[in-house]
């Protein structure tokens, strides 16, 4: 399932904010390519640059410059593997020249780094921070499950936790690659319910990661949610 399965949300760069030298450039999926490396165990539990603890079984990672709480697909170059992370903290900070990004020991595990330890990998922006896009926007939370290629691959992980989670849903998005498939579950209110939910899926085996998400930008596909549908433009742009 993995080498055709790959986590990422694909939302335009030009969302991403304190990296202004990249707006002007004309890819909209900014890349980098350098080498990769993961935590070690000893850093679980500890706090992170954005305060959140860190956890090796969530799809996190650290990277020196990307806008804490922005999205990343991470693609193995010798395997094409790829994953998507939540950039949750600073570094990494070992031979700063040729790592550009730590990745969890989850993250990592999919992309078939764990054993290496260090890997060939490009990096791509694929989402900006969650900033309110009003003033008075309230901030909602969802857990990510996965994103598929395949269709028939995202039915079947969103009806394997359907059951459980009734706030499961799939969205179609559109990116350089084609249409994929998110699977998340949620909205929530409450940031202590979808953390509650990214515990259990993860006692389930499942890799996750808590995502905090603009009203506006919750797609019309959510949980019965009633938000404004304007998250379904896939593009990250704002008005």
């Amino acid at each position: 399932m993995r080498n055709r399965r790959f986590h990422y949300s694909l939302l335009g760069i030009f969302a991403i904010l304190g990296l202004a030298s990249l707006v002007g450039q004309a890819d909209p999926w900014y890349s980098q390519n350098g080498q990769a490396s993961y935590y070690g165990k000893g850093f679980h539990g500890k706090k992170t640059a954005s305060g959140e603890r860190f956890s090796q079984t969530d799809m996190t990672a650290a990277h020196r410059q990307l806008p804490l709480g922005s999205k990343a697909m991470v693609e193995n170059l010798e395997t094409g593997e790829k994953v998507e992370v939540k950039i949750n903290d600073r570094g990494p900070y070992a031979e700063p020249k040729r790592r550009i990004i730590d990745l969890s020991k989850a993250a990592a595990d999919s992309i078939g780094l764990v054993e290496q330890g260090v890997g060939p990998v490009r990096v791509t922006v694929t989402e900006g921070p969650p900033l309110a896009r009003k003033v008075d926007e309230d901030m909602l939370y969802e857990v990510q499950l996965g994103a598929f290629e395949d269709h028939e691959q995202a039915s079947a992980a969103l009806d394997q936790v359907k059951h459980w989670f009734p706030d499961a849903y799939m969205a179609p998005r559109n990116g350089p690659a084609g249409e994929y498939y998110r699977v998340r579950i949620g909205p929530f209110e409450s940031k202590g319910e979808a953390q509650r939910i990214a515990a259990a899926l993860k006692r389930g085996g499942h890799r996750v990661f808590l995502d905090e998400v603009p009203e506006s930008a919750v797609p019309p596909e959510a949980g019965g949610h009633e938000g404004s549908g304007d998250g379904g433009d896939n593009t990250g742009h704002k008005e």
